[in-house]
């Protein structure tokens, strides 16, 4: 089961309240696995501001937060991937045997699968080096740099990305995803809607403007998301951010409904908790979080959200015997 937290700036927080750590939501990180397509024409047209040619600070940091990432892992870790995970070892032999471009960014794919992110960004950066015309290679090293949290580090790739292959949806929803994690909300609908104009059924393009709009609270949010999940039906992720717009508007009945659809008992209580802690119904939330753990007893996150409404609930309970 996948955790993530929602967190793009103080200006967005209030808005965003009832999105932190909902559990099997997609955030920002939607993605695509199909070759893009290279049509050359600009695209530039579809950002207010484009960055600059990337600067030596720049350049600078991007090798620092490398070093880092390296730094954090231990070189066993990737040695015992590589011994024991089938995938990953199929692509290695395979690279081996062709040292390709394309089959550098199968093996980076399997250490983005394993979290190896600097093993990932270090075969893509081969891939490029090959095949300088590699589009799939810039955006997946884009989207490296946006799970790392250098989402403004990432912006140099993904323009190459989207001017080798601007009619592949995949590219267009990888820049999007840059813009919305640095802030520029106003950029990054512009280029969700520049995929689906390229691919008007692309799930992920649909499901971050789906995500987007909850964020941004747009009285549309529960019609982006209501088309999110038409066009995945079979996505628990698509249902859950459906049920997050329903909350958002307040109707409780209807989001409870969509995350219960989503198939996992444990996760649909826990995420009522959410939206009751965000709508600040204390006892509500300590009670959802409780039907979380009597569902799942090792549900350490629901454990630990419970006592934070219980604290949340005294609190609020001692300063209006106060008054």
């Amino acid at each position: 089961m996948r955790h993530l937290c929602a967190d793009h700036g103080r200006a967005r927080r209030r808005a965003a309240a009832l999105v932190v750590c909902i559990v099997g939501t997609m955030g920002l990180s939607a993605c695509a696995s199909h070759r893009l397509a290279t049509d050359r024409t600009s695209v530039d047209r579809h950002s207010e501001h484009p960055p600059p040619p990337e600067s030596l600070a720049s350049y600078i940091a991007r090798v620092r937060a490398l070093s880092a990432a390296a730094s954090r892992r231990p070189s066993v870790m990737a040695v015992t991937l590589e011994s024991w995970d089938p995938q990953l070892s199929a692509a290695l032999r395979e690279l081996a045997l062709t040292p390709t471009a394309e089959q550098h960014r199968r093996v980076a794919r399997e250490y983005r699968r394993l979290g190896v992110l600097d093993k990932a960004h270090a075969h893509l950066s081969l891939a490029v080096r090959l095949d300088p015309n590699d589009a799939a290679a810039f955006d997946a090293r884009a989207r490296i740099w946006r799970d790392w949290g250098f989402a403004n580090l990432g912006f140099a790739d993904a323009y190459r990305a989207v001017r080798l292959a601007p009619l592949s949806a995949v590219a267009a929803n990888t820049l999007a995803t840059l813009f919305e994690a640095t802030g520029r909300t106003r950029d990054a609908r512009r280029w969700y809607q520049h995929a689906l104009e390229l691919d008007p059924s692309a799930p992920f393009a649909l499901n971050n403007l789906c995500y987007g709009g909850i964020m941004a609270k747009e009285p549309d949010a529960v019609t982006a998301c209501r088309r999110a999940l038409a066009a995945a039906p079979d996505s628990r992720i698509a249902r859950n951010n459906l049920g997050l717009a329903f909350a958002a508007e307040g109707n409780f009945d209807q989001a409870r409904a969509q995350f219960e659809n989503s198939g996992d008992p444990a996760a649909a209580h826990y995420n009522m908790g959410v939206t009751y802690l965000a709508r600040r119904q204390y006892r509500k939330a300590v009670q959802a979080f409780e039907a979380a753990l009597k569902t799942n007893p090792r549900f350490t996150l629901a454990a630990r959200r419970a006592s934070q409404a219980r604290a949340k609930a005294s609190a609020e309970e001692e300063h209006r015997d106060g008054d």
